[in-house]
């Protein structure tokens, strides 16, 4: 392995010297064969591919096979293809377009012709769908989608859910992203070939700013989509779900424009969905709220033919509503109970917490893209493009069925990110190259809103009331600094394209980050609020400096990483339609040892291992060795009449994902001796509820050189979430109505995946009595009291995934004179399991977080991932009138009917049952009769029969509770409840011609919800708490208790009245004018 890490380091320094490819898909490609009318190779015959738009020429010539290859060519079009050899007629193909990611394959018999004076000219078919790269699952989004599509939020999200494969999910910080069952986190996204994942991993939307909900940049700017699932080219790399990539626009050789503006508000609404309207109550309109987006573009020659560029700017300023109705609310205290808590709260310590009620989120962005192309000469081309996104962010609390939250301490989230990059390409007869520079700066800054208090939850029945400061913005910045280098080197021999390449990436990363820094205190009941009996209390906090809180605390986490990656790969064109790839790859994650807790890894570490505790090598300050990941892949594409009519196409191959950065970062200040974290078990003397954020208590002080907090390891031998995926898919053009049929097939299987466990909690202390047998837990009887969680981070091979989607797809054809057509139909059901989903930011709440029947350090079994897609079937249509030449329609429809998220059946925490965390997360035992069962009398009627009776009732009415009727239920047992969404656009087109000029005003009107709007009773958003708890833990074990939560089986089926994606209709009027 050393010989070949030192060939491969070699290989690199000298392709520096020379030439370069790209990371990600920033280009379309060109190829085919020539040959005589006898089928014999024309070696030296011309090809030239001419971009009209810009002027911008390719050439090459054929080799002694009479190959051609084109790399590195602008998407879009259209582009005039001719070929030519002396002595045979010139074959002319017109109206070429190419797809990002594609390759078009233009392959010929010239003619012989003695006066070579004619030439044939044919007009190419656009359907982007027969394309000999295309191996694995994909889909491209082109330029005319992007304008005819209804756009609801103007993000990549409302494109990306074009991919049948794909789940999207509305939360406070924008759109989450997951393709093909995998992690949201674990996507690839690449603009202009740069990447531009949130690298550390907090944004659900894996864009930079993600967690403010802004857009990375304006839809206007952008000239197309690719998204990619598998696709066998190991150029593409850094995902295990999909990768994403998108291009600007350019400029070209016409000057043009839009100058556009968005609007939304309460009188563009519909009113609250029926089925969220209670007793007494009537439908109401949203509350006043305007969100309104507007900008310009602009772009042009500045040298004819030779020097191009485009500017766009945009601004959005977004008020969100969301609407809560008090008589949804699954709590025990009434609307007068909830008023007399606000109002104690003020008089005793006089803070306001705020409302609670319709409270809404704010967004104000600035984005700006630049972008410079240069037509250096026929060979070489340069582009530089710059975008700049600021967000500001109120993330405001918002009510919900099981929570009241007040508005004050919410999220206040500032956001800074400048990205740019600078493609060169090279193009000659055998070789061509790209080379890819990327820079990305992201400045991150969370506050919570208003004046400092601690955070504060108390558990209200089957309702939580939460106020005070958000517990996770109380310390918390983070900047990062990314530096990316993409190389490549493509040489052409007869029927082999070779690349050797390379792509690296360099993070500087400093994240200050303290959860609970005002102090977190969590109460039974309002009861005990009241009294101030404390149930459960936290604080993180620095243990170097003076013990200043915020964002002026010490102890930040710094650290740089680097991933090197280098890959070869030969494409074979075995026949004219039938293409081989085969490649593989190597990357090496280099990771920075931290600071050295020498007290734990001398004394803590003998202690765990006395107690039978496996680290498997891991230390503090020791990070995780460099190793190779090796990633071979082989695709094919079978053109199998070679009339782009019957395509097979397919692969397998290791996917080597990126690991959201914030995981191991946690190991350079969870350490013992820099961050520290202090509960109410290590605090002598009990806590009692202090509102003073500076005097809150801890067991270690600040400064003191004393060691304690959580600690984060990770194994040494940790490598990267690595995927085998194996996919075969057959496209078929129909012989009637220009249809085209597809079926895509995937499996993938966890070769590598993150693993956790808490080494600080010791074993069973005993086993419930009864049906429900499974062992209970002390959390407060610590391996090594010294510190709290001692989470280990290793590797688990468990887990896989598959999908199975069929299409059926109508490319734009123009039916009439006047009308045009295009769309698609698509059925999507997959299934994908796994043991820890990684859907949070920190190593100890990954294990917090998963439900299990004997405990979270037990032998965890593989289930139903969070991320299960089940059944989605989609269709999207666009339709274009053209009435006469000034006046056109378009109108864009997209239809979604989907299963949500899956869920668990918990108990909800009162006295935890498991006790192996103050997140109990113990999912629950079905029981077959009321014997196997201990029941609170709550109604003091001297027996537990009602009780029982509701319980048993509850089970009976829930299909998946009584099929588990004498078993434990299990994690995310059953799939979310169904929804059927339609969104329309419409635009209508108005154009004025100005001497040679076209002069457009466009009015558009996109209706998110169409489906409510047309009938007030459709187009329920439904979905389901994660964790659904009918019965809640009144005394623990071995002889627990159980409290009925009649209403907690209301939290299966939920109606979604939030953000964009909501149960009621609301409408986008849009203006533009374009020349």
């Amino acid at each position: 392995m050393k010989n070949i890490t030192k060939f491969l380091f070699v290989t690199v320094v000298l392709l520096f010297t020379t030439v370069s490819f790209a990371q990600g898909v920033t280009t379309a490609s060109l190829g085919g064969q020539i040959t005589d009318d006898l089928g014999e190779p024309l070696p030296g015959a011309t090809v030239v591919a001419i971009h009209i738009p810009t002027g911008s020429k390719y050439g090459a010539a054929t080799d002694f096979e009479g190959y051609y290859r084109i790399s590195n060519m602008r998407t879009g079009g259209p582009y005039t293809v001719t070929i030519s050899y002396v002595g045979f007629k010139t074959f002319t193909r017109q109206n070429v377009f190419l797809q990002l990611g594609n390759s078009e394959r233009i392959s010929t018999k010239l003619t012989e012709d003695t006066n070579a004076l004619d030439e044939v000219v044919i007009t190419a078919d656009r359907t982007g769908i027969f394309d000999s790269n295309k191996t694995g699952a994909a889909t491209n989004i082109s330029k005319r989608q992007i304008e005819t599509l209804p756009q609801t939020s103007r993000s990549i999200a409302d494109f990306v859910r074009l991919t049948p494969q794909a789940q999207i999910t509305e939360g406070n910080d924008g759109f989450s992203i997951s393709l093909g069952g995998q992690n949201n986190r674990y996507n690839g996204i690449y603009i202009d070939g740069a990447v531009n994942n949130d690298v550390f991993g907090l944004a659900g939307s894996g864009t930079n700013g993600g967690q403010t909900g802004v857009n990375p940049f304006s839809v206007d700017a952008i000239e197309s989509f690719t998204v990619q699932l598998a696709p066998f080219d190991v150029k593409i790399s850094g995902f295990a779900g999909g990768a994403i990539s998108a291009v600007t626009r350019s400029g070209s050789n016409e000057w043009s424009g839009s100058a556009y503006g968005f609007v939304r508000n309460q009188d563009l609404a519909g009113k609250t969905p029926v089925d969220l309207v209670g007793q007494g109550e009537t439908r109401e309109k949203l509350d006043e709220f305007t969100a309104q987006t507007y900008g310009v573009r602009v772009g042009g020659p500045i040298i004819k033919d030779k020097l191009f560029f485009f500017l766009n700017y945009e601004r959005q300023d977004d008020e969100t509503p969301q609407p809560f109705n008090f008589s949804n609310y699954t709590g025990d205290s009434s609307l007068a109970e909830i008023n007399a808590l606000a109002s104690s709260i003020s008089s005793q310590y006089g803070y306001d917490v705020g409302g609670f009620e319709n409270n809404t989120r704010t967004l104000e962005s600035d984005k700006i893209t630049m972008k410079l192309d240069w037509n250096i000469n026929d060979n070489n081309k340069l582009s530089l493009s710059t975008r700049y996104a600021g967000a500001d962010n109120l993330e405001a609390r918002g009510s919900s069925n099981s929570r009241i939250s007040f508005i004050n301490g919410s999220e206040l989230f500032n956001t800074k990110t400048f990205s740019s990059s600078l493609e060169w390409n090279y193009q000659g007869n055998n070789i061509s190259n790209n080379f890819l520079l990327g820079y990305t700066r992201v400045r991150d800054d969370r506050d919570p809103l208003g004046s400092p208090f601690p955070s504060v939850d108390i558990d209200d029945g089957a309702g939580t009331i939460t106020f005070g400061a958000e517990p996770f913005s109380t310390a918390n910045l983070l900047d990062q600094d990314v530096l990316t280098i993409t190389n490549n080197f493509e040489i052409y021999k007869g029927r082999h394209t070779v690349t050797i390449g390379t792509h690296n990436e360099f993070a500087k990363i400093k994240n200050l980050f303290f959860a609970f820094n005002y102090g977190d205190y969590t109460f039974n009941s309002v009861s005990d609020f009241n009294n101030d009996i404390v149930d459960f209390y936290q604080k993180g906090y620095s243990l170097v400096g003076s013990g200043t809180v915020g964002d002026e605390s010490d102890g930040a986490s710094q650290f740089n990483t680097s991933q090197l990656g280098f890959y070869v790969q030969d494409e074979v064109q075995v026949s004219d339609n039938f293409k081989l790839t085969a490649g593989i790859r190597f990357d090496f994650p280099i990771w920075e040892d931290g600071a050295v807790n020498d007290a734990f890894n001398n004394t803590t570490v003998p202690i765990l291992e006395a107690a039978g505790k496996d680290l498997q090598g891991a230390r503090v300050g020791k990070g995780v060795r460099t190793q190779a990941h090796l990633s071979p892949r082989l695709g094919f594409n079978w053109d199998v009449k070679g009339n782009k009519t019957t395509q097979i196409r397919g692969g397998l191959g290791i996917f080597t994902s990126r690991l959201p950065l914030v995981w191991p970062g946690g190991t350079y200040n969870n350490n013992g001796v820099t961050g520290g974290y202090s509960n109410i078990f290590n605090i002598s003397g009990g806590v009692n509820f202090n509102p003073d954020i500076n005097n809150q208590p801890v067991h270690v002080a600040p400064g003191s050189g004393g060691t304690g907090g959580n600690i984060d390891l990770f194994a040494p031998d940790f490598k990267l979430p690595q995927r085998f995926k194996m996919n075969i898919a057959v496209d078929q053009k129909l012989p009637f109505l220009g249809l085209i049929a597809s079926v895509d097939a995937f499996w993938v299987d966890n070769i590598t995946e993150i693993y956790y466990e808490n080494l600080n909690v010791g074993g069973p202390v005993g086993f419930l009595n009864g049906a429900d047998g499974r062992p209970f837990y002390d959390r407060r009887d610590e391996v090594d009291p010294t510190y709290g969680r001692i989470m280990l981070a290793s590797n688990t091979g468990a887990g896989d995934s598959w999908n199975t989607t069929f299409s059926l797809r109508k490319p734009y054809t123009n039916l009439t004179d006047w009308l045009a057509l295009e769309g698609a139909v698509n059925y999507s059901y997959g299934e994908t399991t796994a043991i820890f989903d990684g859907t949070s930011s920190q190593n100890s709440s990954q294990w917090r977080g998963i439900q299990t029947v004997n405990g979270k350090n037990s032998n965890l079994p593989v289930t139903r991932s969070d991320f299960n897609q089940g059944h989605r079937i989609t269709s999207n249509f666009g339709f274009d009138f053209q009435w006469n030449e000034n006046i056109s329609t378009k109108i864009g429809l997209f239809y979604e009917g989907a299963e949500s998220r899956p869920y668990s059946f918990t108990y909800r925490d009162g006295r935890d049952l498991l006790n192996d965390d103050s997140r109990d997360n113990a999912l629950m035992y079905v029981p077959a009769d009321a014997t196997e069962i201990t029941l609170e009398d709550s109604n003091s009627s001297g027996s537990t029969n009602d009780e029982w009776m509701t319980l048993d009732a509850i089970i009976s009415g829930d299909e998946y509770l009584s099929s588990r009727r004498g078993q434990y239920a299990e994690r995310n047992g059953t799939q979310g409840p169904w929804s059927h969404v339609i969104d329309l656009r419409v635009a209508q087109d108005f154009s004025i011609n100005v001497g040679n000029k076209k002069h457009t005003f466009q009015a558009t009107f996109d209706i998110f919800n169409f489906t409510n709007f047309l009938n007030k009773e459709w187009g329920n958003r439904n979905f389901a708490s994660s964790n659904v708890q009918i019965l809640q833990t009144a005394t623990a074990g071995p002889d627990p208790v159980f409290r009925v939560l009649d209403s907690g089986i209301n939290n299966i089926k939920q109606i979604d009245d939030r953000g964009i994606q909501s149960s009621r209709w609301q409408m986008q009027i849009g203006l533009r004018y374009s020349f």
